[in-house]
């Protein structure tokens, strides 16, 4: 069985399994923004709706029923 090489201080192994890491660690970094791209804008999108709505509630006019002190039920 032979031993692995050693470049640099760091067998071959070493360094490609670094490099891996290296790889995985950008992949997941790009993941997370995204994510939190993502996020933002349905938050953004959630305020707007629910401000939306709030203004839509706040311009209708109030219904009130009246009724009269008089009238008696047939």
């Amino acid at each position: 069985m032979m031993k692995p090489q050693k470049v640099g201080g760091a067998s071959v192994r070493e360094q490609k399994a670094a490099a891996l890491d290296e790889l995985i660690k950008q992949e997941l970094a790009k993941k997370r923004a995204a994510d939190a791209v993502k996020t933002a804008r349905l938050k953004a999108l959630r305020l707007a709706r629910d401000a939306a709505e709030q203004a839509e509630a706040e311009a209708a006019p109030k219904i009130k029923r009246r009724v009269r002190k008089d009238a008696t039920p047939k």
